[in-house]
């Protein structure tokens, strides 16, 4: 009876998130604009953090979005100390393992960006003895460390945007991050895009095992009522318009088209 009334017990507090009245708990890193980032007055912003209201409003169900550093946000997650994450996260088969995911939102493209003039070659030997910049613990890390690990130094950051900040001052030769971050946090400021480029090729999901399947909403495995309900939402917003409504306000382009092969 005891054993009957604890697992009961464990149960209860795995859905209390979604059931009760309760918050969604939805952790978001913060340092990746314009996916998700802080503003001047403290509020969060991006695309990420106008879908996930979206989405909540859609489903009618209170969430509760709060800024995590992203190292402690997967083992959060896992945890039960979050409901959802939401940060461009790519789905990977590792990660698949651990927790659930939505439908892919997006299809992110990655690339290196370095200094104009550099005659540098994305390859092993091109980037032998080179220093690449990359966010710890995502694809862009798993990728430049499976395929150029052996040759090059991987220098690794807690934040989104903090490889940037090396890179103009000399500490790293290149970032390896996604297009549209590069293209709207780093190179839209003409004293960058006066010095720095796109370096080597474009890489897009789903290319290498490495930057996973297309980017979608995490939820905790235990929450299955819950991932339903965000499946539909998000079904339903890119039907009506809203998603795309969305899209336009960040981007050029449909991130939620497959790449072209």
């Amino acid at each position: 009876m005891k054993k009957l009334c604890a697992a009961l017990f464990a149960t209860l507090v795995a859905i209390s998130s979604t059931a009760f009245g309760k918050d969604i708990r939805v952790a978001i890193d913060a340092t990746s604009p314009p996916f998700e980032s802080i503003a001047p007055d403290g509020k969060l912003q991006g695309f990420d953090i106008d879908l996930m209201n979206a989405l909540c409003k859609r489903i009618d169900e209170p969430c509760n979005l709060i800024a995590a550093e992203w190292n402690g946000m997967i083992p959060g997650l896992i945890s039960g100390k979050y409901d959802v994450l939401i940060s461009a996260l790519n789905i990977t088969e590792e990660r698949k393992k651990a927790f659930s995911f939505t439908t892919p939102y997006m299809y992110p493209r990655f690339a290196f960006v370095g200094k104009k003039g550099d005659t540098i070659q994305i390859t092993p030997d091109g980037l032998k003895g080179k220093v690449i910049g990359v966010q710890l613990g995502t694809p862009q890390d798993a990728f430049v460390t499976a395929h150029f690990g052996k040759e090059a130094t991987i220098k690794r950051y807690s934040s989104g945007s903090a490889p940037f900040l090396d890179l103009t001052n000399g500490r790293v030769d290149l970032v390896f991050n996604l297009v549209i971050q590069i293209q709207q946090t780093f190179l839209n400021k003409p004293e960058n895009a006066q010095r720095y480029g796109f370096v080597g090729p474009v890489f897009a999901s789903g290319q290498a095992p490495e930057l996973g399947e297309g980017v979608a909403i995490a939820v905790g495995k235990q929450n299955t009522e819950l991932l339903a309900k965000l499946n539909d939402a998000l079904a339903k917003m890119k039907q009506d318009g809203s998603f795309k409504a969305i899209n336009d306000k960040y981007f050029t382009y449909d991130v939620s088209a497959l790449p072209k092969k």
